[in-house]
């Protein structure tokens, strides 16, 4: 069995809104693999800093396997994109019934307050959030805001979006 075929068949590449942050490779996991715990209980997203990356991950899911496995080979890979600011970057839905996303990077003196145990920190600085509406993600961007109090992150909101947001 090949990914491609299985876990993988839906997905949708969000490209880079501006050239130093990654792209995302989303998977919409069908509903035999589906958990709570996945992003709007149905989504997995792929950081992908590298168009290097992006042939690796196409290779991963092509590859011949005899029972499905997670596509994680990117996950514990530390990031080539460093900076000392925290950034917010939204991500349009690339096509109808696709989800917004909110991918935000956070510099290495926060996320050395999390267990380098914890699975918090995809590449050891990112973190997602999946939205069916431009509200909950206004919503939850202004919560994470609230939190940081004197921290001001570097917010990056690409201009209009092409398609709504929804399910698939």
């Amino acid at each position: 069995m090949r990914l491609i075929h299985d876990l993988a068949v839906r997905r949708m590449l969000y490209r880079r809104p501006i050239p130093t942050m990654p792209d995302i490779l989303v998977i919409d996991i069908p509903p035999r693999y589906a958990a709570p715990s996945l992003p709007l209980g149905r989504y997995y997203p792929i950081i992908i800093e590298t168009r290097f990356e992006l042939d690796e991950i196409e290779t991963f899911l092509a590859a011949e396997r005899d029972f499905p496995v997670v596509p994680d080979l990117f996950d514990r890979r530390p990031s080539a994109l460093n900076g000392g600011d925290i950034v917010f970057c939204r991500y349009a839905a690339p096509a109808p019934g696709w989800p917004l996303l909110l991918l935000c990077h956070w510099p290495a003196n926060f996320t050395v307050m999390v267990p380098p145990t914890s699975d918090s920190f995809a590449r050891g600085c990112y973190t997602t959030e999946m939205f069916e509406s431009i509200d909950a993600l206004d919503q939850t961007e202004d919560r994470l805001l609230a939190t940081l109090g004197r921290h001001h992150p570097v917010i990056i909101k690409p201009i209009g979006t092409a398609h709504p947001a929804g399910h698939a």
